[in-house]
């Protein structure tokens, strides 16, 4: 009974946190971090579903102007 006891413990135990880094951040380091959080959120921003809709429309302007048809496209 000890053993499943033991065994169970070793299973809901939590890992420890990693030790943060003792060195200071440097002026190149801390610029590349704030390049990345820049394009992270520029990335988040982006509004994905009005991007759509303005690619059908550019698609469907193409279309007529050329006289093609989804027909055409199936090719």
């Amino acid at each position: 009974m000890r053993h499943s006891l033991t065994t169970q413990r070793r299973h809901t135990e939590r890992p420890k946190p990693a030790a943060a880094p003792t060195t200071p951040l440097g002026d190149n380091r801390f610029q590349e971090l704030i390049r990345g959080a820049s394009a992270f959120f520029a990335q988040a921003e982006r509004d994905v579903v009005a991007e759509k809709a303005a690619a059908i429309v550019e698609i469907q302007d193409l279309m007529a102007e050329y006289g093609l048809t989804v027909a055409d496209l199936e090719d």
